[in-house]
């Protein structure tokens, strides 16, 4: 509070601490000496020094003497002079605080004479002793308020502020307004706070009346009358205070006074109630936020979104390195030698290495001969048939030029190194292309992981009450938990005992309370009993996979391989791959191609990308190594589903009363430098199967029509049996002789059982 400014606050201030001298006055009428630890605690938290003092004063007027009105004219003397002179050398008080209380208090004991001088040093001990209460606790009560989280310490004080000021208030006014004024704040502790911490208001208000009566039945009666209220406090607002006001009366009426019921008692009891329905709901809302606010550790939550925004600062500019490398390749390609280029050069070395060494060249050279576009034409021809010869020339040449067989053997050599050249270029530039590519991919995922990252992490402070009520509510006990929304759905962290993780407790209370399931997808472990783990909604729909394989007569290794993966929680990727031929080199090039494509998709990469570069690696293999591909991946929360043929045969959807067929019609991996690979997407159903085959399965049913026929037939859902089934019938139909490689996948989606 700064000194010089008035405003309605400023009197708000006045008024309340004016009401607490009043009820402190009370507490010590003979020295007014707890109001005066009170009067400190504002001059210490430098509050307005006027106003402070005249609360201060009007406090004295309770049960008036002259003496006490003595003593505390010389404590408003020394603290305002203390105060002014702090103000003016611009300094807060520290720990000689203790000595200008002292001085001040003394006039208390010098003016108050009616007791023994032992009584009033131990009155003087305790006063400076509640000034060190009396601040933190001021502190909370006027300055913080609902606004800033309060250390124990502070609320310790606050407890011992509130029965001082209680105590007060029942000898000022009596018992039952006192209770009035604490069924409301029970009331309003209710729904703006925890049940435990409720419970803790009613006690801290009960000690008063304890103290007073000087027995425990107020705290039994505080207690029973907020268990009552909390009961239905979750239910309705109107029907939890009706409760209380029901408990009050029968207290009251059979116990409190004995069967006597008083008037009086009726309106003490009915006001708070009715005050507190008519609190409006936006206020008892916004104390409930700032509450549930001041709770969270707002700082781990900054320090959390400073340091992702850091490392989305970094992986962009990281990103824009290899995003430079990409566009720098590019510009390389440039660079290599075009048959243009090779062939203009050609001609140069021709002129160079036989016609300057020929002993008619100074009569060429007059001549301008030999002609170098004729040159060029004639050394083109050769490129493209390999080899040039005589009849390759043309008559003007062999006419003009005595030296025609030494001209062809030098072009016929040229051309040859020109070959070696140009496969070095190609393969120059192949590399430079591959490089290329994985300089745009890396580029691509630090992107996209820089643009998750520099997302600020959205916490759910009600999801995590939630949570942490339904965990309390079933005996789990945590050191911490913490939500927030990623990708619109959410994520809850939490610090736990590794028993409750192990035993399977902590995921069924989760899903019990947020009515679906969930599954821990990290573990990290924080000590040897306790963990932080991540808790991520489960998809409700699972898949279960089949394979059935039989490798080719005669061939010890199958050129077929697949790939199972799991992408992230939920999603999955499958891949069948045909390797071209069968045996260990078929196996080499379709496991090449798995392994690739499974990595990759892992990394983040684009489909495209991804299987330009497989293509890419596969081509620049000296081999003729080719390989079909079959790839789909599907999306368990929403059952998209992406289908990416390359080179393979149909695949198939069959759902309870339909069979849809996928088809693809792009050549292999590895044939084609630039590859365009066939796709579609779609949804899939719950209870649908996707089969996927390579052609040893298709050319042995000769038809699509065949084979659509034969999966009509097929009545038991497991994907395992259906692909035994189909490999079996396969077999059948080529007398059990597998003229090819042979595999078939199925994947049956299913909805999980809780």
């Amino acid at each position: 509070m700064q000194k010089n400014k008035f405003t309605y606050k400023t009197f708000l201030v006045f008024v309340i601490s004016t009401f607490i001298c009043l009820s402190l006055s009370v507490v010590a009428p003979t020295t007014k000496i707890l109001s005066a630890s009170f009067y400190l605690s504002l001059i210490y938290l430098r509050f307005n020094l006027l106003l402070s003092t005249l609360a201060f004063l009007i406090g004295l007027i309770f049960e008036f003497s002259l003496p006490n009105f003595y003593a505390g004219l010389i404590c408003a003397v020394c603290m305002i002079i203390s105060a002014i002179i702090y103000s003016k050398r611009k300094k807060n008080f520290g720990v000689e605080y203790i000595i200008f209380s002292i001085l001040s208090l003394l006039g208390f004991a010098f003016f108050i004479k009616e007791y023994p001088i032992t009584y009033y040093l131990i009155t003087l001990g305790v006063s400076i002793s509640l000034v060190y209460v009396f601040i933190p606790a001021t502190r909370v009560l006027l300055i913080k308020k609902f606004d800033y989280k309060s250390t124990t310490s502070e609320l310790y004080c606050l407890a011992i502020f509130t029965i001082a000021i209680e105590y007060g208030l029942i000898l000022a006014f009596g018992e039952s307004v006192v209770k009035g004024l604490n069924l409301y704040i029970i009331l309003f502790s209710i729904f703006t706070s925890e049940r435990g911490k409720s419970m803790i208001v009613s006690l801290i208000l009960s000690i008063a009346p304890s103290l007073f009566f000087q027995n425990l039945t107020p705290i039994a009666t505080y207690s029973i009358l907020t268990a009552s209220a909390i009961i239905f406090s979750k239910n309705s607002k109107l029907l939890s205070a009706f409760t209380l006001l029901a408990t009050s009366l029968v207290i009251t009426f059979f116990i409190d006074n004995n069967g006597a019921f008083i008037f009086t008692d009726l309106i003490y009891l009915i006001t708070p109630i009715v005050l507190f329905l008519f609190t409006p709901p936006y206020f008892i809302n916004s104390v409930k936020d700032k509450l549930m606010a001041i709770n969270n550790k707002y700082l781990s939550k900054f320090a959390i979104n400073r340091v992702r925004a850091t490392i989305s600062s970094k992986l962009y500019g990281i990103s824009n390195v290899f995003k430079e490398m990409e566009q720098s390749f590019d510009k390389l390609k440039t660079l290599v030698s075009t048959d243009t280029d090779l062939i203009s050069r050609m001609a140069d070395e021709v002129v160079i290495n036989v016609c300057e060494n020929c002993p008619q060249y100074p009569k060429c050279l007059k001549e301008n001969e030999p002609d170098r576009k004729e040159l060029i034409k004639m050394i083109s021809v050769g490129v493209a048939k390999n080899k040039i010869s005589l009849v390759d020339l043309t008559k003007r040449f062999t006419e003009k030029c005595g030296y025609v067989n030494g001209i062809i053997y030098e072009i016929n050599g040229l051309i040859t190194e020109y070959r070696e050249k140009v496969k070095e270029s190609e393969e120059t530039l192949s590399g430079k292309e591959l490089i290329k590519m994985q300089s745009e991919g890396v580029a691509e995922v630090l992107k996209n992981m820089a643009f998750d990252f520099s997302k600020s992490l959205d916490y759910l402070s009600k999801s995590e009450k939630t949570i942490a009520d339904g965990l309390k509510k079933r005996g789990i006990i945590f050191n911490e938990v913490t939500c927030y929304s990623n990708d619109n759905s959410l994520e809850i962290n939490m610090v736990i005992k590794n028993d409750f993780i192990n035993n399977g407790k902590l995921i069924k209370a989760v899903n019990e309370t947020l009515g679906y399931d969930n599954r821990i997808v990290l573990k990290t472990a924080v000590s040897p009993t306790i963990s932080a783990i991540t808790i991520k909604r489960a998809p409700i729909l699972d898949a279960a996979f089949g394979i059935a394989k039989r490798t080719k007569n005669g061939s010890t290794v199958s050129g077929d391989t697949h790939s199972l993966t799991k992408i992230d929680e939920g999603k999955f990727l499958i891949a069948l791959s045909d390797g071209m031929g069968s045996g260990l080199r078929a196996e080499n090039t379709s496991s090449t191609a798995i392994t690739l494509i499974e990595s990759f998709y892992k990394a983040g990469l684009s489909s495209k990308l991804i299987l330009s570069m497989v293509n890419k690696i596969l081509a620049l293999n000296t081999d003729d190594n080719f390989s079909a591909m079959d790839i789909l991946t599907v999306n368990l929360f929403d059952l998209t589903a992406d289908f990416i043929k390359i080179g393979a045969p149909f695949s198939f959807i069959l759902t309870d009363d339909n069979i849809k067929i996928i088809e693809g019609s792009s050549l292999p991996l590895g044939i084609l430098d630039d590859l365009t690979p066939t796709g579609c997407s779609t949804t899939l159903t719950e209870g649908a199967t996707v089969i996927m085959l390579t052609d040893g399965i298709s050319d042995a049913f000769g038809s699509s029509t065949d084979l659509i026929e034969f999966l009509r037939t097929l009545d038991n859902k497991n994907p395992q049996v259906i692909a035994d089934n189909l490999l079996n019938k396969a077999l059948n139909l080529d007398k059990s002789f597998a003229k090819d490689d042979m595999s078939v996948l199925a994947v049956r989606i299913f909805k999980k059982v809780s």
